[in-house]
């Protein structure tokens, strides 16, 4: 541990990566957040700091995933929001002040990698970016042969994207913790090919899924180990494509799994937590972990070796912190009073022990008002109130 460089990145307002300080010295930390959360209110980073060791304290946190939904607070267009860093940072930091939370995802939208490696892209001023699938960058099996590695100075997007990761870390200083994110191969893939193309090929053609996965991982590692020197506290990698909703058990771990296992490992060397996001059916919590060795999963539905909540958090809560699940379809169709049940259920579930943080199963859409961000927030401070008194009903939570 060196201490002097810890001691300037607080003095700096950034918070030290979490792998340069012994576990031991961290679990201390944790506990006296537990102990001094009982009798006051802790920082954002006190409280995950303390879920992430596994310590419940005065209340669950939570991370409202708001990203391209902040920008309705300064009229900021999708595409201003998605191609310049100061705009995208200013959407983050508003959603972060004016709805609360615990957590920031740096979600800009899943098609930066694809944009470098020579996908075009369209920029509605309704939505994110998308790719013109009218014109994939790979159009046939040989197209795969010709993705080649690039440097990130090769790459706009990619570039403004860890600006971005700069301007927001030096915004929120010690106010949240702040998460990069980064689409896996597959992903990438899928961008450039279409899923569906993409995913015949994995089952008939994997080997040339392979060698475009080695060249996209290649510059996925580079991105994660820039994101890594932003001062943000974790990278969390999406692997979509690791559930129902993607390829096989067998078929990921045979094609993504040892990719995401190297850009994980890039991310684990500069002492940051690794994230996992996926939003899958029946998601391949087993898998993942086998590879990733996550510190957090963050997830839509259920994985697909358990049936209920409390079995999720029986067999994998103990050593992997949660963050999760309200429902999208909720988020976008429901009140704030059913959206706040729904946290009490998930809250009731998977927070006993710590090791959970209470989010939206993917990103909170961004076209819908930023009441149930505020709801969710809301929720996890009306449910630590009332610990202790009414747990055991529901009553004091509408009245």
């Amino acid at each position: 541990m060196d201490i002097f460089k810890i001691a300037r990145q607080l003095h700096n307002k950034t918070l030290p990566p979490l792998g340069q300080i012994p576990g031991p010295l961290l679990d201390l930390a944790a506990n006296l957040s537990r102990f001094r959360g009982r009798f006051q209110a802790l920082s954002s980073i006190e409280r995950v700091l303390a879920a992430i060791r596994h310590k419940e304290t005065d209340r669950v946190p939570v991370a409202t995933i708001v990203c391209a939904g902040g920008r309705q607070l300064s009229g900021i267009s999708f595409p201003d929001y998605a191609r310049h860093a100061d705009k995208g940072a200013h959407a983050f930091v508003d959603a972060l002040e004016f709805a609360g939370g615990d957590v920031i995802v740096l979600l800009l939208d899943l098609s930066v990698e694809a944009s470098d490696l020579g996908q075009k892209l369209e920029y509605p001023h309704n939505s994110t970016p998308r790719p013109d699938y009218a014109n994939p960058a790979i159009r046939d099996l040989d197209d795969y042969d010709h993705i080649q590695p690039i440097t990130l100075t090769n790459a706009p997007r990619m570039s403004e994207y860890i600006r971005l990761c700069h301007n927001v870390v030096k915004k929120v200083g010690f106010r949240s913790i702040v998460s990069g994110f980064i689409y896996g191969p597959l992903g990438v893939l899928a961008m450039m090919r279409g899923a569906e193309n993409m995913f015949k090929d994995c089952v008939l053609h994997p080997n040339k899924v392979k060698r475009a996965c080695e060249s996209i991982t290649e510059v996925l590692i580079e991105y994660a180990d820039a994101q890594c020197k932003t001062g943000v506290s974790a990278v969390t990698i999406d692997t979509l494509f690791a559930s129902k909703n993607g390829v096989s058990k067998r078929l990921w771990e045979e094609i993504e799994g040892p990719f995401s296992r190297e850009i994980s490992r890039k991310i684990k060397e500069n002492g940051l937590l690794t994230g996992v996001h996926n939003c899958g059916h029946d998601l391949y919590f087993d898998a993942q972990i086998k590879f990733m060795e996550p510190d957090l999963i963050s997830f839509a539905h259920l994985p697909d070796d358990c049936a209920t909540p409390k079995e999720m958090k029986d067999r994998y809560g103990k050593y992997i912190t949660l963050v999760g699940y309200v429902p999208t379809p909720l988020l976008v169709h429901g009140t704030a009073k059913e959206v706040m049940e729904e946290c009490w259920r998930q809250i009731d579930d998977l927070a006993p022990g710590g090791g959970f943080i209470l989010a939206p199963g993917c990103e909170y859409p961004p076209n819908i008002p930023l009441t149930n961000a505020i709801a969710m927030v809301n929720a996890s401070k009306r449910y630590a109130k009332s610990r202790g008194t009414a747990r055991a009903s529901r009553t004091w939570r509408t009245t």
